[in-house]
């Protein structure tokens, strides 16, 4: 017999979106998300087609954006870094705090779209948001010996990072690196938490962290996210698939 799906008053996918769209009227449409670059969210890329694995039905795709577009995005990011890398660290440091707050109020909306994305257990989403605030919090609180007698890189660091952690893995990481004097592009896992990091980064942009947020298949964007000149460095963390076990002697 099928399983009945049972849900908590608004908690639905379209409740979620619904929450997305009033929270951050800038960052979603009604039938999609935005890319991020040039300090705007712009309209561009083929959004492709997406379920949940929770029930199997609709949730947004990520806007995949083509390779000249993703060049674009880079150059207008290293203009970012630019400017952002002189700014006070007291100043990087006031605007990384209110990110976490704006985060930290946004929490539940954060992990529920988590749910539904990816499919993580409300309990683990709710754990992958606190790990990214409390993670960022740690580094607020004492960067300063961590920065002693360092100097920002000479571009913007490129992210990219496997879909199953998107809060505490990826958007932590952006925080981290905007907080040591860089700019910074995220691409969205291909598999899943466009909506979360689309909300994280609206929160993030909203405080002026330099970030950018785009999506697309890494065949297409590796010559921009990877290669390209004006990238500073690139962070690079994936899921370690296990070894299969050893035959028996």
């Amino acid at each position: 017999m099928a399983s009945t799906l049972t849900l908590k008053s608004g908690t639905s996918w379209a409740d979620a979106w619904r929450r997305c769209l009033t929270a951050a009227p800038e960052a979603f449409r009604e039938d999609r998300v935005l890319n991020l670059w040039n300090g705007a969210w712009q309209a561009d890329g083929r959004t492709l087609p997406a379920t949940s694995p929770v029930d199997g039905g609709p949730v947004t795709g990520p806007p995949r954006l083509d390779r000249a577009t993703a060049h674009q995005a880079v150059r207008a990011s290293l203009d970012q870094h630019r400017a952002w890398r002189h700014l006070p660290l007291t100043e990087r440091r006031a605007r990384v705090a209110a990110t976490l707050d704006a985060l930290a109020a946004h929490r539940e909306l954060l992990a529920l779209l988590l749910v539904w994305e990816i499919g993580k257990p409300w309990r683990l989403a709710q754990a992958d948001v606190d790990r990214a605030v409390d993670g960022v919090r740690w580094y607020v609180d004492g960067i300063e010996p961590m920065l002693a007698g360092r100097a920002p890189l000479d571009g913007p660091v490129s992210n990219i990072a496997s879909w199953n952690y998107p809060m505490s893995v990826l958007v932590h990481a952006v925080l981290v690196q905007a907080l040591a004097g860089n700019a910074v592009i995220a691409k969205t896992p291909t598999d899943g938490g466009v909506a979360c990091l689309t909300l994280a980064c609206a929160l993030a942009a909203r405080e002026g962290i330099p970030v950018t947020l785009v999506s697309g298949s890494g065949g297409e964007l590796s010559d921009a996210l990877v290669r390209a000149p004006e990238v500073g460095c690139v962070s690079f963390v994936a899921v370690a698939t296990p070894a299969p076990p050893s035959p028996p002697p």
